[in-house]
Parts: structure tokens; sequence; C-alpha cells
């Protein structure tokens, strides 16, 4: 390989940039700049070998690339809501039978009978994260999968809960599993820009660290007990870098506490796709969104990942036909496609690089800034925080509503025959209304 580059001269940056302009026949070269407001990013869609700054290899800390040095492999979960014990179970074993390889089983009611919603699940063969109401259910749960513990993780969110985290972190140290999670996803969900969703992440897991090793954890066995979830939206390559600079933030806060393990590093990743930019009159639409949003997550190299049904939150309630696309579209992605089968695949892309550099640059500026203030555990930095949340989730909804942000099937190119439902509130975070641009297109028609 290395003779065949010789047979080229290298090109250098100035050459390249005239023979792109030539190729413009006239447009403008402004074209090629991307500045997003929102964002507060100023990015070019050039750039050249002589402005790579980094030679990263998966695996290698800070793991901008990933910790993985085998396969790109992810665990395909389905989300499942338990109401009704006995239809829960159903569902449960219908989708480990149709292609999820893990569960995500979220609580919605108190006094839950978690035999009857457990029974003939094989954890032994299969990964589950639990959210739930109580310290007692997670007991429960552990009980009844006490042969493979491994296989089983929480999700209690002890910044919009009031849990006792050393309670938890004290029946954890002796073996840990992931319990404490960090809802990037939400902020995300309610508008937050990339940098803003990474910060939150940096400062609430910063914040269980501290107060896990404070209850008597280790570094490393702290490290251990933390997950987050990260909703993936429609920039594709934002979002990319978005996980890439998550990972390699984190490694940093981590080593700052001199683990002794390698793995301690890692920042465990679960990619959600919500509802911010579906649809419920054109239905069909949602099917292309989803695949770019779960591609860009995978090709970040992320652990698991959840497509919410796009109907999750309609009138109507939730299709067979979009349950099923929520599996399959990963599944395919995986046996068809064979993004499994490459680690991080973006790494070496000039601009992607940058995009990582830029977007963790202004991620580390704010969570210093949190830092500084305390914190988002404290009240008058979290509402500060919220705050510049609904600045950029208000100059979202600006941009959507100027045509600026063209949603196919939403705001463009409507869909002539629509499906009559509506969309159902969409649960907050920290107080704050989930963004969809879909309830403020029918908010203006009504």
């Amino acid at each position: 390989m290395n003779s065949f580059f010789k047979e080229f001269n290298p090109v250098g940056k100035q050459e390249w940039i005239d023979k792109i302009h030539a190729d413009l026949k006239g447009k403008d070269p402004s074209l090629l700049e991307h500045k997003d407001k929102i964002e507060e990013i100023d990015f070019s869609s050039v750039y050249h070998i002589s402005d790579q700054k980094k030679h990263e290899t998966p695996g290698g800390f800070p793991f901008t690339r990933g910790i993985k040095t085998n396969l790109n492999d992810w665990k395909n979960t389905a989300y499942v809501q338990v109401s009704d014990e006995k239809e829960a179970n159903t569902k449960i074993l219908h989708f480990l039978m149709t292609g999820a390889d893990a569960l995500w089983i979220v609580s919605t009611k108190e006094n839950i009978d978690w035999n009857i919603v457990l029974n003939d699940v094989e954890f032994e063969h299969i990964n589950a994260q639990f959210s739930l109401n109580s310290y007692e259910d997670m007991l429960k749960i552990q009980e009844i999968a006490s042969h493979t513990p491994n296989t089983i993780h929480f999700n209690f969110d002890f910044l919009s809960n009031n849990l006792d985290l050393a309670k938890f972190g004290s029946h954890f140290k002796e073996n840990q599993q992931r319990f404490a999670l960090v809802n990037g996803f939400g902020i995300q969900q309610c508008g937050g820009t990339t940098w803003q969703e990474i910060a939150f992440c940096l400062n609430t897991g910063h914040e269980y660290l501290l107060q896990l090793m404070e209850s008597g954890l280790t570094i490393d066995e702290a490290s251990a007990c933390i997950g987050f979830h990260i909703g993936i939206g429609g920039n594709y390559f934002y979002e990319i870098a978005k996980i890439r600079s998550l990972r390699a933030l984190w490694a940093k806060i981590v080593q700052a506490y001199s683990p002794e393990h390698n793995c301690s590093h890692n920042c465990s990743v679960t990619a959600v796709i919500g509802h911010t930019n579906k649809s419920l009159s054109d239905p069909h639409t949602n099917l292309l969104r989803q695949t770019t949003e779960i591609m860009s997550a995978l090709s970040a190299g992320i652990e698991s990942i959840v497509v919410l049904p796009h109907d999750l939150y309609s009138d109507q309630g939730v299709d067979s036909i979009s349950e099923r696309m929520a599996i399959n579209i990963p599944l395919i992605l995986k046996e068809e496609s064979y993004l499994d089968k490459v680690i991080d695949p973006i790494g070496g892309s000039y601009a992607l690089e940058e995009l990582t550099d830029l977007i963790g640059k202004k991620a580390w500026a704010q969570f210093q800034s949190l830092e500084q203030a305390g914190g988002l555990f404290n009240s008058d930095a979290q509402n500060n925080f919220k705050s510049d949340v609904q600045k950029k989730r208000a100059l979202r909804e600006e941009a959507f509503l100027e045509g600026e942000t063209l949603l196919i099937g939403i705001n463009n190119y409507s869909n002539p025959d629509p499906v009559l439902s509506n969309w159902k509130r969409i649960p907050t975070y920290l107080g704050m209304d989930a963004l969809n641009y879909e309830r403020i297109t029918k908010t203006i028609s009504a």
C-alpha cells in the first residue's frame, strides 16, 4: 500500500482549495463554510491532511475513537413499558424472538410483580436495563437475576429524583453494576445543543463520581456504576462528533483520579432515538430519519441502541409496524450492511476530527462553568443551565417557523393524506417541555 501511494504527488492545501473553487464554476466559495448560529460553531467542508492534529487509534487514551478493538458490535435494545405485567412479559418475549438482544424495561406503576414480568426471560443470553421507582424494586430484580448479575443494569436518575445516591453506592461497592443514569437524552429532547448535552453529562457524571467516592468506592468502582443515555438528532455529523467528544472528555475526567484499570475510562453510552423531528401525520418519513440517526450513533461506536417507536406518544397508541421497525432497522444495519465490522469508520476524517474538537472545546468550557457555579445539583446553577437550554430551544423553534429548518412531511411536502392522530404530552425533563416540531405545526394550524 505504501508503494501505491508513492505513485501520487502530494497536493498542498492551497492547490486543493483552488481546485475546489474552480469546480464550483462561479458559485460563492462561502457555500463551503457553515455558520451554525444555534450550535455557535463555524465549520468548514474543506480540510486537508495538513489540518490533522492527532493520530489516535481505537482503544487508546483518550478514547475519542472508542474502547473497542475487535468489532463495532452493539446491543439492539427493545423498549418496554410495564403497566400490565402479563402484557409486558408477552411483549418482552416477542421482542427477544424477533431480533432484540437487550431490553430497556421502564416501570410506570407501583407494586409490580416482577416475577410475572420476567417470566421465561433468560438473562444469561441477553442484557437488560431497568428504569425503576424504588430501591426495593431493584432488590427484587437482583434476586430474580442473581445467577447472571453482570447482564443487569439500572437507570436511577439522581438529578431528577429524590433518591439517596450514597445508599445505592454502598449496595454496589462489592459488586458493581451500572445504576447511576446520566440522562443526556433528556437535554437533547428539550432542544439543547450538542455541547450543552455533553456538558450536562460531564457535570452530572462527575458529581456521581465524587459522591460515590465519598461513600467509600474507588474511582474504578465508581466509574463502573455510571451509564449515559445520549439523544441522537438529525444532524448526522454533529451527532457522531458529539459522542466522540463525550468519550474523550469523560476519559479526561476519570484520568484525573488515577484509575488502576484502563476500562474505567470507558463511557458506556446507550443511544436513544427520540421524537423531536418525528411525524405522526406522515409516518413513513420516520423510517428515513430513524435510519440515519441510528447510523450516526453506530458510526460513533455506542454500546447500545434504543429506537423509540415514532408513535410512542400518539393518542392512537403504538402500532405494531412502528415497534417492528424500531427493532428491525438496527438489525438490518448489522446483518445486511455490516456496520458492526468496522471500528470507528469516521476516524481519520479531517472534517469530523475538527468538528469533534470544536464541539469538545465548547462542551468543556460549559462544563467548567457549571463546576464553578456549584454543579447541576445546585438549584441556582441548574436553573441557569435550564434557561440556556430553553433559549436554544426557542432558536430551534424560530428557525423551524421561518422555514430555515425543513422537515419533509412536517413543514415541507406535507402528506396529502395525513394519518389522523395527535401527539399526547411527551414527558418533560427537569421541568422542561420536550421539543417536537410537528406539535408546533399542529398548534399553529389549530
